[in-house]
Order: C-alpha cells, then sequence, then structure tokens
C-alpha cells in the first residue's frame, strides 16, 4: 500500500505572547488523531502505521507532515468534524460514536468486507479522544485554527476543524457505572507486538482470555526489544504489572486505557493447551 502524506496545518498567531503553547496544541491534535485512527483500523480489521514528523515551520504557521499507511477511507477525518460546539453528555458522545459507526459499515460494504456485526467504536474511546482534542483548542486563541489535507491539496479550499469546540464532561464521572479497574500481575500472551517505540501491543491476558491494546510504558525492557537483545518467541509469553479500566458495554466487558507498566518476565511456553500460564 502506498504511503500518504498528510499535512496538519496550524494557523497561529505570530505576536502570541507564549508561543509554545502552540506546540502543545499540535501535540494534542496529531496524538488524538492517531490514536481515533488506530481505533477505527481496529474497529475495521485494518491495519495502520503513523510516522509522524516535524518538517518544517513557517512564519505564522507551523506545519506537520504524516506518513501514513492506510486505507483512506478509515482515516478519522469525518469523526472530528462532528466535533463542533460543546460536548458535555454521554448522550453527545453516543451520537458522534454511531455516526461513525454507520459510516464504517457503509464504507465496508462497498468494498465487499461487510461483517454481520458493526464495526466496534467504544463510546468511551471516543469521549477520550474528545477530551484531548479538545485540550488542544483550549491552548488556541481565537484567531488560529487546524485544518487537516493531503500534500499538495490547496490550502484555501481546506475547512478547518472547528477551533472553540470544547469537551466540558467528567468522563469518569460519565462512565462510572461502566467501569472497574485493574493494577496488578498477569500473565499476558503477545498477540501482536509492535517494532515502533509508540506503538501499543496487542496481548491477550491468560487470566481474563480478554484481548487488549496496551502501551508498555518499561522503555528500558522496550529498548532492549527493539534493539534485538530481548527476543520473543511465537509461543512466549510475558509476566507484567498491567493497569486498565474494565468497561461493560452493550453487555460486553472490553479492557480500555491499558498500560504495560513492567515486565517481569519473558516464560518461554513448551507445554500442552492445558499447560499454559496463568
Amino acid at each position: 500500500m502506498e504511503a500518504t502524506v498528510l499535512e496538519f496545518h496550524l494557523e497561529y498567531n505570530p505576536n502570541r505572547k507564549n508561543p509554545a503553547e502552540v506546540f502543545h496544541a499540535m501535540g494534542n491534535f496529531i496524538s488524538a488523531y492517531q490514536e481515533m485512527g488506530q481505533i477505527i483500523a481496529e474497529a475495521v480489521d485494518s491495519e495502520m502505521i503513523f510516522d509522524v514528523e516535524l518538517q518544517e515551520v513557517t512564519h505564522g504557521s507551523i506545519l506537520a507532515k504524516l506518513l501514513l499507511k492506510v486505507e483512506e477511507w478509515t482515516r478519522p477525518d469525518d469523526l472530528f468534524r462532528e466535533l463542533t460546539g460543546e460536548m458535555s453528555q454521554k448522550e453527545q458522545v453516543q451520537h458522534v460514536t454511531n455516526k461513525e459507526r454507520i459510516r464504517l459499515k457503509k464504507e465496508m460494504h462497498k468494498r465487499g468486507r461487510s461483517n454481520p456485526l458493526d464495526p466496534y467504536i467504544s463510546d468511551l474511546d471516543v469521549a477520550l479522544v474528545a477530551e484531548k482534542w479538545s485540550e488542544g483548542n483550549k491552548k488556541l486563541m481565537p484567531d488560529e485554527y487546524l485544518k487537516v489535507c493531503n500534500e499538495g491539496t490547496e490550502l484555501a479550499e481546506v475547512i478547518p476543524f472547528d477551533p472553540n469546540f470544547r469537551f466540558t464532561g467528567n468522563v469518569k464521572k460519565m462512565f462510572s457505572s461502566d467501569q472497574g479497574h485493574f493494577d496488578g500481575e498477569e500473565i499476558v500472551e503477545v498477540f501482536k507486538p509492535c517494532k515502533k517505540a509508540t506503538s501499543k501491543w496487542e496481548v491477550i491476558s491468560t487470566r481474563t482470555n480478554k484481548r487488549y491494546c496496551a502501551e508498555i510504558c518499561h522503555k528500558k525492557w522496550l529498548e532492549d526489544y527493539l534493539n534485538s537483545e530481548i527476543r520473543l518467541g511465537g509461543s512466549d509469553y510475558l509476566r507484567v504489572h498491567a493497569e486498565y479500566d474494565v468497561v461493560v458495554e452493550k453487555g460486553e466487558e472490553r479492557i480500555k486505557n491499558a498500560k504495560i507498566k513492567e515486565i517481569k518476565e519473558v516464560i518461554t511456553y513448551r507445554g500442552t493447551q492445558n499447560e499454559i500460564p496463568t
């Protein structure tokens, strides 16, 4: 698949007193865009790779270029276009989530990839991404805004995202009845490792048999793995200290906001299915 170069243009006031805030805002926008893109890719069983490079800074504008290997229809732009005005209620989050699910289902049908189940996107994930996008907007001055487009697009024809969007809800209270929390040791099977320091790993807990994506926060271990000083076989397990929320949606438990805080041991599995470590 050919890579697409996506441009984030953040128009800012060159006379602002705190120019560093503009870079912080850009960080919020790119992080939220990347997270939502990964959520959509997972929902439709696609793969998405983001390579982010801050390429150039010009007077009155910051330009960041993202190299994407992605199916065009899985980009999250449409969802972010829905983030306008104020979002304070769970029902507003659900409205945005449902519109994106419907869009993805139609796109999958066009491509002969229909599934009897709708593409699953969590309301909680959308709320967290909207909150991060809002944090970026809060750092902007009234005459500043963000545009996202493919490289080479005529910038004057690109409609900016709503810089006045604010997420004013409380995510914890909004989803409080749906959440549990785990913070402790468990053994996980590595379902999909990543060769990038910023990417999340997909693992399966042998304790609950639940699959989830987690950030590896044990940086020294991750560095050794990326440098091939630690190797994992196809049948290896990890004893880890993990932390995550357990969310109940549509009657099913799902793991969200997962972090692997420490990797304590690599367990080489040589037994039978009934002897999988737990």
